[in-house]
C-alpha cells in the first residue's frame, strides 16, 4: 500500500539532514550541523546550509541535531518507505 505522505520539498532530497539520518548517516549528519545558520521548519532541526534541510528558514527556535538525533523521527514518509532496513547503518 502506497503512503498518501509524500515529501515535497524542493533540491536534492539525498543530502538533506532527515534522508540521511534516516540512513543511518550520523557523523555525516553531525558535519552538516556543527556551525548552523538556518532551521528546517519542518523538523526543526539547526543546519549549517539551506541545502541541507527541506524546508530552510531563519535560524532560531530549532534545535541541535546531537541534541535531537536519538529522539528524531523520520519527517518525510516517503524516505523511509524507499529504504530497506537492512541499507540502514546501526551505531
Amino acid at each position: 500500500m502506497e503512503s498518501d505522505h509524500k515529501c515535497i520539498c524542493a533540491g536534492d532530497h539525498e543530502h538533506h539532514i532527515c534522508f540521511l539520518h534516516s540512513k543511518g548517516l550520523v557523523n555525516e549528519v553531525e558535519k552538516l550541523t556543527d556551525n548552523p545558520t538556518v532551521t528546517c521548519a519542518i523538523c526543526l532541526v539547526n543546519a549549517n546550509s539551506p541545502d541541507n534541510v527541506c524546508s530552510p528558514t531563519t535560524l532560531g527556535g530549532g534545535f541541535k541535531y546531537s541534541d535531537m538525533k536519538d529522539s528524531k523521527k523520520i519527517i518525510c514518509e516517503s524516505v523511509a518507505e524507499a529504504i530497506p532496513d537492512q541499507d540502514k547503518k546501526e551505531e
